[in-house]
């Protein structure tokens, strides 16, 4: 009996000690973790030391660019914000031009006209794929996020369906002007000219971007440069996957 009542509170004890440092060792970790955090400020870093969440890192203001000239294309009007982008989407991929600029702007009943008619319409009638041109003062934090105020500037839009006439037509010319923008093993980014001056003394530029493949039967004369001016020649061959193929290009010396 007495063997059983020792070896019972030999059980009992041996648990309360593993729970007391079950207690003591959470204790400690925790205040490791904010002990770590005071350190740290109140952002999370990965195992690798870079920072994953700033909250406070997220409102700081980088630079401001006061008054300037933007261009970039609708990707979204939504929550009482367009987002344009500096260039154009390719699937999960994406090509930015310098022409353009990304950056949210805040709806604040900005007037906006067409580019070709100057027309006026609603801000909310701005759609993904229009091309905007506007200015104001360009803030950008250190999230890398840029947010334009328009300091209740016109919006210029470029509809979509305009923008897309311009580059077939810039497609079906003798002699596009053609740059080469980024160079894979297997395909290219190249940049098409556009400029326009459309009811205005200003000359605009309006560049869109293909994304081409190269084969093995793609004949390549010269070195394949980023920014390089290049002359192209597609193979009008019926492909299943439909990717733009080419069947030569040059590079212009």
């Amino acid at each position: 009996m007495k063997k059983k009542i020792i070896i019972i509170g030999s059980i009992i004890l041996l648990a309360i000690i593993a729970i007391i440092s079950i207690i003591l060792i959470t204790k400690n970790n925790k205040k490791e973790v904010e002990s770590y955090f005071e350190q740290q400020g109140s952002a999370i870093y990965d195992k690798n030391g870079n920072i994953v969440y700033d909250p406070e890192g997220e409102n700081k203001i980088i630079d401001i660019k006061k008054g300037i000239g933007v261009q970039g294309l609708v990707e979204g009007n939504h929550n009482n914000y367009i987002y344009i982008f500096g260039g154009q989407h390719f699937g999960e991929y994406g090509y930015e031009m310098e022409t353009y600029t990304t950056a949210f702007i805040e709806l604040q009943n900005q007037k906006c006209r067409d580019y070709f008619t100057s027309k006026e319409y609603s801000i909310n009638n701005i759609e993904e794929g229009d091309l905007l041109i506007t200015s104001g003062d360009l803030t950008t934090y250190a999230n890398n996020k840029n947010y334009l105020d328009t300091k209740g500037n016109t919006i210029v839009v470029l509809k979509k369906n305009d923008y897309s006439k311009m580059q077939e037509e810039v497609l079906n010319s003798e002699n596009p002007i053609i740059t080469l923008g980024e160079a894979f093993s297997d395909h290219l980014y190249i940049e098409y000219s556009i400029e326009d001056d459309t009811n205005s003394d200003t000359v605009y530029e309006f560049p869109f971007a293909r994304e081409v493949y190269i084969t093995d039967k793609t004949e390549i004369i010269g070195n394949l440069e980023k920014g390089k001016r290049i002359k192209v020649q597609y193979d009008n061959s019926k492909y299943a996957d439909e990717r733009l193929k080419l069947k030569s290009i040059e590079v212009m010396e």
